[in-house]
């Protein structure tokens, strides 16, 4: 069995909550491993940013011993070449003038030097090249400590700047001078590579106390000397006077040392930790922001996850609650697939139809079809279904017992999340019995319509709720006048009022009542009534409505009271009778009238047989009246009725309705004839007057207003007409349109009151010079239109021609002279009412545009 959409799947959804805690526990566990490989990195670059920055600043500092050892070492060989050529001749200390040239050229075989100084043994300066020239005067205090010691090669800082002190011996071996060369600390940097690695880089030398003797650059020498203080707490005095390069790590500082190899002299580097680890910190920072998104994204998803497992699951409560409120609905519930193959049904469904559900799982709805349902059922069905609305149908199927039901049905399409129809969902309604109550119910509607008692139900308020055919008759009134109208708007009268309405409030509290009166009708006069109240109750016994009904019992009083009156002599009642009464034989003599009949006619009973009772009839009803009577007797027809007029003793003329009813007298079994004759002249007057009216608004609903002339609408009938005998009879037609020239100037200039009064006057032009078989109409503004049955284009283009003469030839007041322009056309084959209105208006314009007061037909 397959299982039904609506089915949940309560395994799926546990096997996914499931997951959630091993899920949490694995990205919490991937997230720690991530952790702990990113610190292991981070420790490693660590180590290497360090590792790369020691690397550096001992290549630079190599780089600066070596420039500082060639610098040193070409300096000395530039003293010892000058002190021999000095030695060699001692004569040239007094030659001042001649030494300068020889200390140039010396300067210029070593580049690295600034400065170049010879000192007497006093110190006085004797000859100066370079930077210091005519500068120094005596020589610095650490060249004449040296003299004074008798070394023979000293090394100092000189203004800043690193120098070289060579003392110069006389042929006795005494001293009788000293040469003092400064390095230029520029020349020596330029030999460096470049140190804008790290931006606070400082290169200095020692000196073999490790006293600060010089530093590359700017600089700050309180700082350089508290670097040099921090460096000599985390390196011991051997260490820090060893030879080669030793990298220390400080607290807030790394330093490079090397000693020079020719010179007592060691060079230092050092950089600020900080700077040293600033990619590091750049990386460091990156990779924890990095860590962090990813723990958030991390925690975003599994937030999501979480959130949508949540849903998920109120989704699935809410599928499986939707699924048993599906089951249980007492309404019928199907889905089906696109192809209308079914894919579920509720339980309501298939215990109504009788199937099981292995039976029509997967099979076409046309399973249920009784093939009684119409095709434009279906075809209405799939336009909607096709543009994604709702349908709302009836369908009559057949059950599996072969039982025909007519179903409502209301079927939507179902979208997918991407929008398109994915099924079909119809709620069902078996409506048979309610298709049953309502054909049960229209026929007992018909019923009480067709009634000839009068049937009128009434609300607590005695307002019509509803009535029959025979009680707007008789009121002579339309439904719409008097539904949720008060009755006592149709029985005003205080005496009925009085009669009915102490027997209606007690029909409101269950009594029942039955009564007769004489009631008087808009439409039938006075008649007597039988009247029957019954109360309507409603489930609960609240009695919610009033039926009366109404019978007009007034030819049965009648009856009661001629047979009572026949008790004190029948003509005693008959005298009193409110309508004329006689009794004839099958001769037509007068055998009795009563006074009502007497005294209306103005003769009596003698009189009427020496006359003959036809002599009170009309002139014009006098041989129809007779030959009807004659005609009844011949065929002993039972009854007789007839309508006429009577001249009466006022010598007005009245009408009424005459009635005879044939009978065998007793006890000589001689056919007669009793009869009534009723006064009707107000029903008549009144048949008449409406007949006035409604021949008055026929008048009025197809005359134009102004003209008098046929308006528009009833043209189009006759026109609609004159086309069905065209088709049916092939009888000629033609159509004849024209239209006032210049009729805007007449109103704009004249008014419209001389508008109108052309427009009137040019109607009775049309009727006085139109055939009577013509129809002339007002089309619309100063637009007519003249319908000329059985004749053909020629002969209508003659008649719009004798018409245009004629107007022409009017003379118009206060405007004068007006022309018209015409358009004719005739009917065609095939012809429809708006072709030939077309082609007319076409061939009108044309008259208009080739210059007005012409008539022209339309194009072949």
């Amino acid at each position: 069995m397959r299982v039904p959409p609506l089915q949940v799947s309560q395994k799926a959804g546990s096997e996914r909550r499931a997951l959630w805690h091993p899920m949490i526990a694995g990205a919490l566990a991937l997230l720690f491993i991530m952790s702990g490989m990113l610190a292991w990195g981070l420790y490693q670059d660590y180590k290497y940013s360090l590792e790369s920055a020691g690397e550096r600043l001992q290549t630079q500092l190599r780089a600066y011993a070596s420039a500082l050892d060639i610098a040193l070492m070409s300096t000395d060989h530039v003293m010892h070449d000058v002190s021999q050529i000095l030695e060699s001749d001692p004569q040239l200390l007094e030659q001042q003038p001649g030494l300068r040239p020889l200390f140039i050229r010396s300067m210029m075989t070593s580049p690295s030097l600034d400065s170049l100084v010879l000192y007497n043994q006093s110190g006085e300066g004797l000859v100066s090249v370079g930077r210091a020239e005519g500068v120094r005067q005596s020589s610095p205090k650490w060249v004449r400590s040296s003299i004074a010691v008798g070394s023979h090669m000293a090394m100092g800082i000189d203004n800043g700047q690193l120098g070289l002190a060579r003392l110069v011996y006389g042929p006795d071996s005494r001293v009788i001078g000293s040469l003092l060369a400064t390095i230029a600390p520029e020349q020596i940097e330029a030999e460096l590579e470049s140190d804008e690695a790290y931006g606070n880089q400082h290169l200095m030398l020692l000196d073999s106390q490790n006293k600060l003797m010089l530093v590359a650059g700017d600089h700050d020498q309180q700082k350089m000397e508290e670097l040099l203080v921090e460096l000599q707490r985390h390196l011991t005095l051997n260490e820090f006077s060893a030879f080669g390069t030793r990298l220390v790590l400080a607290d807030e500082h790394l330093y490079a040392i090397r000693q020079l190899g020719q010179q007592p002299v060691r060079a230092l580097a050092v950089i600020n930790r900080s700077e040293a680890l600033a990619g590091w910190q750049k990386r460091l920072l990156i990779s924890l922001l990095s860590l962090g998104s990813l723990m958030l994204v991390t925690l975003f998803f599994l937030k999501r996850w979480h959130d949508s497992l949540v849903r998920e699951r109120k989704a699935a409560n809410d599928l499986a609650h939707l699924y048993q409120a599906i089951e249980q609905m007492p309404s019928a519930i199907a889905i089906t697939d696109l192809e209308c193959r079914i894919l579920y049904m509720n339980r309501t469904y298939w215990s109504r139809s009788g199937y099981d559900r292995n039976q029509v799982l997967g099979e076409q709805a046309s399973i249920f079809s009784s093939a009684q349902t119409p095709e434009s059922t279906y075809l209405d069905l799939w336009s909607h279904l096709e543009q994604g609305r709702v349908w709302e149908g009836e369908f009559i199927n057949r059950m599996s017992d072969g039982q025909q039901c007519v179903e409502q049905a209301m079927i939507t399409p179902v979208n997918d999340v991407g929008g398109r129809t994915a099924c079909y969902f119809a709620i069902i309604t078996d409506i048979t019995e309610k298709k049953e109550n309502e054909k049960r119910l229209l026929r007992y509607g018909e019923i009480v319509d067709a009634s000839s008692e009068l049937m009128v139900m009434l609300d607590r308020d005695f307002k019509h709720r509803q009535v029959n055919r025979q009680y707007l008759s008789y009121h002579s009134c339309s439904r719409s006048d008097v539904e949720n109208q008060s009755i006592w708007q149709l029985y005003d009268d205080s005496r009925i009022q009085q009669l009915l309405r102490p027997r209606l409030d007690a029909a409101l509290k269950g009594i029942a009542f039955v009564l007769e009166d004489w009631i008087d009708f808009a439409g039938m006069g006075s008649r007597y009534c039988r009247i029957t109240g019954n109360p309507v109750s409603v489930p609960g016994g609240q009695i919610e409505s009033l039926v009366l009904n109404l019978a007009d019992i007034t030819e049965r009083k009648q009856s009661e009271d001629a047979l009572r009156a026949s008790e004190e002599r029948f003509r005693a009642l008959a005298d009193f009778s409110p309508i004329g009464i006689f009794e004839a034989d099958s001769e037509g003599s007068t055998i009795y009238a009563n006074r009502y009949f007497m005294d209306t006619v103005g003769s009596s009973l003698a009189e009427l047989n020496s006359r003959g009772w036809a002599s009170i009839l009309h002139p014009d009803d006098f041989k129809p009246v007779l030959r009807s009577w004659k005609a009844m007797t011949a065929q002993q027809m039972p009854d007789w009725h007839y309508e006429a007029r009577i001249i009466d003793r006022d010598v007005d003329v009245r009408w009424f309705r005459c009635a005879a009813r044939r009978y065998e007298s007793v006890p000589d079994g001689e056919t007669r004839y009793i009869g009534m004759v009723l006064d009707i002249t107000q029903q008549v007057q009144h048949r008449e007057e409406l007949e006035r009216k409604n021949e008055k608004l026929e008048r009025l609903s197809t005359t134009d207003g102004l003209t008098g002339l046929l308006n528009r609408a009833r043209i189009e009938s006759l026109l609609m007409h004159q086309i069905h005998l065209y088709e049916r009879y092939g009888k000629a037609f033609s159509l004849m349109m024209l239209d006032v020239d210049f009729f805007k100037q007449v109103n704009d200039s004249c008014g419209h009151a001389v508008g109108d009064q052309v427009l009137r006057q040019l109607a009775d032009l049309m009727q006085e010079n139109t055939r009577i078989t013509d129809f002339p109409g007002r089309w619309g503004g100063e637009e007519f239109m003249i319908l000329c049955p059985n004749t053909d284009l020629s002969g209508a283009h003659k008649l719009a021609e004798n018409l245009r003469h004629r107007i022409e030839q009017i003379r118009f007041p206060v405007i004068g002279q007006r022309t018209c322009s015409f358009g004719v056309a005739t009917l065609r084959p095939g012809d429809h009412k708006g072709d030939l209105l077309k082609r007319v208006d076409d061939a009108l314009y044309r008259a208009k545009e080739n210059g007005r007061n012409q008539v022209i037909t339309e194009q072949s």
